[in-house]
């Protein structure tokens, strides 16, 4: 099972809706976005997707970074 798809309040895994790309959680009834820290400062970086592309920029760092140095995490809406 992948990290992201568990559940971080009940570590139930969670479910994808494809339309709107948020995780919903059937157990705990919880529903969840994709996040990530920037791998310099630790603070959650802005996702910006357009046009099929997607881009990660951290304000604190005031740079872009790679999503392969990304950690990604569920943030409760």
């Amino acid at each position: 099972m992948d990290k992201i798809s568990v559940c971080p309040v009940c570590g139930n895994e969670t479910t994808k809706d494809s339309l709107t790309g948020k995780y919903h959680c059937d157990k705990c009834k919880k529903t969840f976005k994709k996040a990530a820290l920037c791998d310099k400062c630790g603070k959650e970086v802005e996702i910006l997707a357009a046009c099929g592309s997607t881009q990660f920029f951290c304000n604190h760092c005031n740079e872009l970074k790679s999503k392969k140095t990304l950690e990604f995490f569920l943030k409760e809406q």
